[in-house]
């Protein structure tokens, strides 16, 4: 939600809608200074004279946050209602941002009108507004008015430090100081006083009991927290997270503001449960005594759906491995899948040291992961509707994808929907910021991820309409084309391949990478490195960066000019051939797009990787030295439309995985290749 406070102050007026009159003003040294209000005061003053823009609705946000800053209240209200207004006319919809600052304006008037306290004040226009409001419309407006103001104030810090030293701003300058400022204070006078105004509204609205202890079979205590709706009476479908994070349970109220019962229940040892912590192992028999108990209470229709993040999602899945009868659907994202992510070591705590090293002696999807998650035949079983959403920068995209692809190899008449863009882990647990590590992300794709989950579980368990955005079984943002596309299978995101080899020729300070075979006897040795010296599991870098700097020891082949733009959707393939001494090998391959301005996007982080089975030729490991050729496929997904004028560079890392392995050499013939899918025309589809 913060990502999204600074839409006004950040969207600052520029051009010919502002005059081009500079203001006399010192930034104060600190935003809490006791002078700070009144040196912001004077600069809104002094700007509203001068303040235009031809853009009607603009022009009208930002006069009544110049109004208020400049203690004009009133003026501040009655110009919102002309904002609100010009928005009804265009069926236009507020942001949360605008209905908080709307709502601050009126209670800063009233009580100036009134002469009363400005909490006082609030609380009245508080209740107007939300008691009326529908459950959703209400969860939705206690949410925006929640937010901490810290963030608000290290950015208001922050614009104060860069005008430091300055005698006058222009213009422009001082309209987004402003905003900043109204934003800042806003927020900070309400926090004190939300939270037993919207405990209130939620004792009218909600019955919650966070004290519920859950026994199952193995006797196990599972403590859950229970939220459910009062209006409307009877019986209700129930959405379940099963979560590992004690601090988890808020989202119990948003599904119940959604029209559920929400349920969150934790595993063994977390939120009070007395049993001892231990992650993976337990939590599909544990999720299963959870369903069976909703089930059998009397508010319960004997529905249940499970959703989940990382963790939760993992543990959604481990319940569905079970096949519980009442277990109608799963919305999934970015789930963890053990042995083919790691499992998260660094989030999870009060773990005993013993289980971490029995995690770490199972790095594959062995009978031990096998137990605890879906595998093979068990997919087959189930046949309940399933929505994965993941990122083509989320840590675990391949475990998603391993239980998408998985479901539809076994279940292929299940009803399975992927949405996937340019996200990260992150975005799956708080929705889409707008820029990304340095990557801004196309307007396309800064969609509310939750709010589409409860769309599509209306659909599944309300018979409501599907959501336009998952019309397909695949959904993906084309990014640069700030375009969504839609097909049916994930072999049709790219209807065609362009095939470019790694030609060892010198292009620069790089090496060629050609659409035509190079003469297969050209070569280049690569230093192979140890394991701890690898690319790291993680981004590298920021995901758009004006320096490009490949790990050392690494191979960058750089492509000619994109002559026209192209969309490149899908898996990278390939073949490498190149020969080396027999031991394990594996690679590492990132890929960018160098843009016409010089930026690099990183289009797989973290990269691309690919081992070579040195035990697999012919029973007695691979021939020293003799040319071999490995097929390339990957278990990530991309999409990006490369801009007419922009280069594809690769950056080929080998080394030797293994504790204990020692430097070598391999060498690369131009004969090797990656394939990109592509939609040649960028036409959609």
């Amino acid at each position: 939600m913060l990502k999204w406070l600074y839409l006004a102050g950040l969207l600052s007026v520029v051009g010919s809608a502002l005059g081009a009159e500079d203001l006399e003003f010192r930034a104060p040294a600190n935003v809490t200074a006791p002078t700070t209000a009144a040196q912001l005061r004077s600069l809104a003053v002094r700007a509203l004279p001068v303040y235009q823009n031809a853009d009607r609705a603009r022009f009208l946000a930002t006069l009544a946050a110049l109004q208020s800053v400049a203690g004009e209240y009133a003026a501040a209200q009655a110009t919102q209602q002309s904002l609100d207004e010009l928005e009804r006319e265009r069926h236009a919809t507020p942001s949360g941002p605008a209905i908080v600052y709307a709502m601050y304006t009126r209670a800063r008037a009233r009580a100036s009108a009134e002469r009363i306290p400005f909490d006082r004040a609030f609380a009245r226009v508080f209740r107007e507004v939300v008691a009326p409001l529908a459950d959703r419309d209400a969860y939705r407006i206690d949410a925006w008015l929640s937010v901490s103001p810290d963030a608000l104030r290290r950015e208001l810090q922050l614009a104060f430090a860069e005008l430091d030293g300055k005698q006058r701003i222009a213009l422009s300058e001082a309209i987004a100081l402003i905003e900043r400022y109204r934003d800042f204070d806003a927020y900070r006078s309400l926090a004190p006083l939300v939270g037993p105004l919207i405990a209130e509204d939620d004792a009218r609205r909600y019955i919650v009991d966070d004290a519920v202890l859950i026994r199952t079979p193995a006797r196990a205590s599972i403590a859950a927290i229970l939220v459910r709706p009062r209006s409307p009476s009877g019986r209700l479908a129930a959405l379940l997270e099963f979560t590992i994070d004690a601090n988890a349970g808020a989202l119990a109220k948003e599904c119940a503001a959604h029209g559920y019962v929400g349920v969150v229940a934790f595993a063994r040892g977390k939120h009070g449960s007395p049993d001892v912590v231990a992650p993976y192992e337990h939590d599909g028999d544990d999720a299963r005594a959870v369903i069976d108990w909703i089930v059998k209470q009397p508010w319960s229709d004997g529905r249940v759906a499970m959703y989940g993040s990382g963790y939760s999602g993992f543990a959604a899945w481990a319940a569905a491995k079970r096949a519980p009868t009442a277990l109608r659907a799963l919305a999934v994202s970015s789930p963890n899948a053990p042995g083919i992510d790691p499992p998260e070591l660094d989030r999870i705590a009060g773990v005993a040291p013993a289980l971490y090293r029995r995690w770490l002696a199972h790095p594959a999807l062995d009978a031990y992961w096998q137990r605890m998650m879906p595998y093979e035949e068990d997919f087959a079983a189930l046949h309940i509707p399933v929505l994965t959403t993941t990122g083509y920068y989320d840590e675990h995209e391949r475990g998603s994808l391993y239980y998408f692809t998985q479901y539809a190899r076994h279940a292929p008449s299940a009803e399975e929907t992927l949405l996937i863009g340019p996200y990260d882990a992150a975005a799956m647990r708080a929705g889409p910021s707008r820029v990304l590590d340095g990557y801004s992300i196309d307007p396309a794709a800064q969609i509310d991820l939750r709010e589409l989950r409860y769309q599509w579980f209306d659909h599944v368990l309300k018979s409501a309409p599907q959501p336009a955005l998952l019309s397909q079984r695949i959904n993906f943002e084309v990014m640069g084309a700030n375009a969504w596309r839609h097909v049916a299978s994930l072999d049709a995101m790219g209807r065609g391949t362009v095939r470019l080899y790694l030609d060892p020729l010198p292009a620069g300070d790089f090496f060629r990478l050609v659409g035509h075979e190079p003469a297969v006897h050209r070569s280049i040795e690569q230093s192979v490195v140890p394991a701890a010296a690898a690319p790291a599991a993680a981004a590298s870098g920021p995901i758009l960066a004006s320096d490009f700097d490949p790990p050392p020891g690494s191979l960058t082949y750089v492509s000619g000019l994109v002559q026209r733009s192209i969309e490149v959707s899908g898996s990278l393939l390939g073949r490498l051939t190149f020969a080396s001494d027999g031991g394990p090998l594996a690679v590492a391959l990132s890929l960018y797009e160098l843009e016409p301005s010089g930026e690099y996007l990183e289009l797989f982080a973290p990269p691309a990787r690919f081992e070579v089975d040195s035990t697999a030729r012919g029973g007695g490991g691979r021939r020293t030295h003799a040319r071999e050729h490995w097929s390339l496929t990957t278990d990530r997904l991309t999409s990006v439309r490369f801009a007419a004028g922009s280069r594809i560079v690769a950056v080929l890392s080998a080394y030797r995985p293994g504790s204990g392995a020692g430097a070598t050499t391999v060498k690369w013939f131009a004969s090797s290749y990656i394939e990109l899918p592509v939609e040649r025309d960028g036409a959609g589809r």
